[in-house]
């Protein structure tokens, strides 16, 4: 038997614009990452939102390989953030911080690998990254 969130179909395009919208006046922190299913597998139909109270808001889709990028204020430490994707009834939410201060879970917490600002997000999985219940 399916539940309703495995027969939703990507609906979730509908009304939404696929043009990125990925940087947040005064950005200067580039930040990437992927959107993985349960399975390790690439999201490559995705979109994520940000918001920031001071700075606004942020959209991108994610590409072939479920890549998505943002450049954002490095003043602001802290983002919601809203996964769309495939199958899901409702976005998923989540935060993501450029620290770990003040972080309610690690998986929540933007990598340093050099210059690069990663932020991955798993939607399920062995790992997935903590969403809030709305």
């Amino acid at each position: 038997m399916r539940t309703p969130s495995q027969t939703v179909g990507p609906y979730f395009a509908i009304g939404l614009c696929r043009e990125q919208q990925n940087e947040l006046p005064g950005g200067t922190v580039h930040l990437e990452g992927r959107v993985f299913d349960g399975d390790g597998a690439p999201i490559v139909d995705a979109m994520l939102e940000l918001w920031h109270p001071e700075h606004g808001w942020a959209r991108c889709g994610t590409d072939a390989d479920g890549r998505f990028s943002f450049v954002v204020p490095a003043d602001a430490r802290r983002f919601e953030v809203m996964v769309f994707a495939r199958g899901l009834l409702k976005p998923g939410v989540t935060r993501l911080y450029l620290d770990a201060e003040g972080a309610e879970d690690d998986t929540m917490v933007v990598r340093r690998d050099g210059e690069t600002h990663r932020f991955d997000v798993h939607m399920q999985g062995e790992r997935p990254t903590a969403f809030f219940e709305l």
